[in-house]
């Protein structure tokens, strides 16, 4: 029996066929028993003086009862019969409206299992089946919006590898056919090309095992003041030749954390680049770390750039998300750079803010855990 409206249904059926049963024995019984109660009363008065005619009389009358007592216990077996039918009717209709549900999401998660991710069943109750129901909806939900995910992360992965593979292979095939000839300049910008490549075939690596959980954190304590320091000091030529004042300030010394000294570099230098790449000549970038919140560390990179929309905010950490489409790949950067941040911070049981205010610049922190 593997039909669940069926075992519902015979189980329904048996529970009110024993109802009826036990009624219709127990007033059945009852019946009988008074009614042998009553003739017997009857006998007992006619032996102490009635007369003969009188016991006829009374025999008589007996016989009349029996019949009508006889009346209304096929009327029982009757009723009960009918109600049984009527149990079985119901049964199945009550069945029904369980299992229907049931049978709704089984058919939406066969499609969902064919590849059909947008199917959403209807939420007709507010019991443990509506319940059910908007539980599926919105795991279907997820499930779409991570097929769609994977799917846009593919194809901007293989438009961000193809540009610069593109001009790899150009420039060879140039210097391979004497085309032109392989000046520095020119092998300065291939080799350009190939180490943005492998960063890029790096960071994604990263991303991949950090959003997997598997990967791997060499914590020692340190002293974030002296990492931030030193991760600053060496972009500080950079944002000169961008015309970019950058400072650090720390408010305190020895601020320790338990890290992984090399992930939270990657985490402070990509907040940098991503900073000093939208600053215009002329503005400033600052970078602040305190640990006034009890038991955390915060690094906030604070720039003075044309900040962000807040339609773009909630997106701001994606994968290869650009608030504007229009820049050009090399100024915008590879577009998972926030994403590594994101992860790796997350990896350290701390979190990562932004703030934003449109041509007022951005402010990105970083929130970690102290050392005791």
């Amino acid at each position: 029996m593997r039909s669940l409206r069926l075992k519902l249904s015979v189980l329904f059926l048996l529970v009110a066929l024993v109802v009826v049963l036990v009624v219709a024995l127990w007033v059945d019984t009852t019946v009988e028993t008074g009614f042998d109660a009553y003739c017997r009363s009857c006998g007992m008065d006619g032996a102490l003086g009635a007369e003969d005619e009188e016991c006829e009389g009374a025999r008589a009358v007996g016989v009349l009862e029996q019949t009508y007592v006889d009346a209304i216990q096929s009327s029982i077996w009757r009723a009960a019969l009918m109600a049984g039918l009527a149990a079985l009717v119901l049964a199945f209709f009550f069945s029904r409206l369980i299992t229907g549900p049931i049978n709704t999401l089984r058919d939406s998660a066969r499609r969902i299992r064919d590849g059909d991710l947008s199917q959403q069943v209807e939420v007709e109750t507010n019991d443990e089946l509506g319940e059910l129901a908007f539980a599926f909806n919105d795991m279907a939900h997820q499930l779409d919006a991570k097929e769609q995910g994977r799917r846009q992360l593919l194809a901007d992965v293989v438009h961000e590898l193809r540009t610069p593979l593109s001009i790899i292979q150009g420039n060879l095939e140039a210097w391979r056919d004497g085309v032109v000839k392989p000046t520095p300049e020119a092998v300065g910008s291939v080799h350009d090309e190939a180490v943005a490549l492998s960063r890029l075939i790096t960071d994604l690596r990263d991303l991949s095992l950090a959003e997997a959980g598997q990967l791997n954190l060499s914590l020692v304590e340190t002293d974030i003041s002296q990492l931030v320091v030193s991760v600053v000091t060496a972009a500080q030529e950079r944002a000169r030749s961008l015309g970019i004042s950058l400072a650090v300030r720390a408010r305190e010394n020895d601020i320790l954390a338990m890290i992984d000294p090399g992930r939270i570099r990657q985490v402070v230098a990509n907040l940098l680049g991503n900073a000093l790449r939208h600053t215009p000549h002329g503005g400033r970038v600052d970078v602040t770390i305190n640990s006034s919140s009890p038991g955390a560390v915060k690094i906030a990179v604070v720039d003075t750039g044309p900040g962000i929309a807040p339609e773009d905010l909630p997106h701001i950490f994606e994968h290869f998300y650009k608030a504007d489409r229009s820049r050009e790949r090399s100024k915008s950067g590879s577009g998972i750079g926030l994403a590594i941040v994101k992860q790796l911070v997350e990896a350290h049981g701390g979190q990562v803010t932004v703030e934003s205010v449109e041509g007022h610049g951005s402010t990105f922190t970083v929130t970690l855990p102290a050392s005791p």
